[in-house]
C-alpha cells in the first residue's frame, strides 16, 4: 500500500481536478506522479508549471518539445521505470 494516496477523478478536490484537466490537455493522461503529487495541490501547482515550462520550445530554444518528450522516454526505460 503505497502512503501517498492516488487520487483518482472521482475523488479530486476541485483544485485537484484543475491539475488534472490541465495534465489531460498537456499530455493526454493524468499520470501516477500527478495524482500522487496532488494530494498537495500548491505543490503541485508549482512543479507542474516547472514541468510545463521545461517542455516549451520557446523557453529552451534548444530541443522541440518532441525530442525533448524522447529523452524523458529513454530515461524512464533505462531507469526501469513504468512512465
Amino acid at each position: 500500500m503505497s502512503r501517498v494516496p492516488i487520487i483518482q477523478d472521482e475523488e479530486a478536490t476541485p483544485e485537484q481536478a484543475v491539475i488534472f484537466d490541465h495534465s489531460k490537455i498537456m499530455f493526454g493522461r493524468v499520470a501516477n506522479a500527478v495524482r500522487a503529487g496532488s494530494a498537495s495541490p500548491k505543490l503541485m501547482q508549482s512543479l507542474f508549471s516547472f514541468i510545463v515550462a521545461g517542455l516549451r520550445e520557446e523557453i529552451s530554444g534548444i530541443l522541440a518539445v518532441r525530442t525533448k518528450c524522447l529523452v524523458i522516454l529513454k530515461t524512464s526505460t533505462l531507469n526501469f521505470c513504468a512512465y
